[in-house]
């Protein structure tokens, strides 16, 4: 089973998905890193997700993840076993690859609070899509924005508030292992 998992940024996409793929033995791909690599090798620049989408903007940016995710789905398609995929927070966003991330497999949504959610970006850093002049309010506004998004792409939604990454993890597994058997 390929499981990708989408939701705000800092919402344990990452960190879970790494431990989920070590649990079950299998390749994690994290696509912010995967446009880093990308954008490098296109530009001779190495560059963070967030200097990629500041410098050249959303439809530059978009692009890129556009590639990383159509690469995906070339790898992946046809395979038998499992793997883990983690998205950036805008993926949702980008309906070019809608299609391609179900046809992979199950889509979970990483739910957290968004009280929860803006003191994780907060101690990351502000993004750059967060207005600086009111962060909270921005960030409250954004995320009433894309949690219908996720919700529209994901076949299960799990939500983490107040889970340290074990909890979560546990609470994860127990959720896809639940989905796998409604499908029975």
């Amino acid at each position: 089973m390929i499981v990708t998992l989408i939701g705000m940024k800092h919402c344990g996409k990452s960190t879970l998905g790494k431990a989920l793929a070590a649990r079950w033995g299998c390749p994690f791909y994290d696509v912010d890193p995967m446009i880093e690599e990308r954008h490098a090798c296109k530009t001779g620049q190495r560059r963070t997700v967030r200097e990629i989408y500041r410098q050249e903007g959303e439809q530059r940016f978009q692009e890129l993840e556009t590639q990383v995710v159509c690469d995906l789905y070339l790898r992946l398609s046809d395979a038998t076993g499992n793997a883990v995929i983690a998205v950036g927070g805008r993926t949702a966003l980008n309906t070019r690859v809608d299609e391609l991330l179900s046809a992979l497999g199950l889509i979970v949504y990483l739910e957290v609070s968004p009280e929860e959610m803006f003191a994780r970006v907060r101690r990351g850093g502000l993004p750059p899509f967060v207005d600086e002049k009111d962060p909270m309010g921005h960030f409250t506004r954004l995320y009433a924005e894309r949690a219908p998004q996720y919700r529209r792409l994901a076949n299960l939604t799990v939500n983490l508030d107040g889970l340290g990454p074990e909890a979560a993890v546990e609470k994860l597994l127990g959720a896809i292992k639940n989905f796998r058997k409604s499908l029975c």
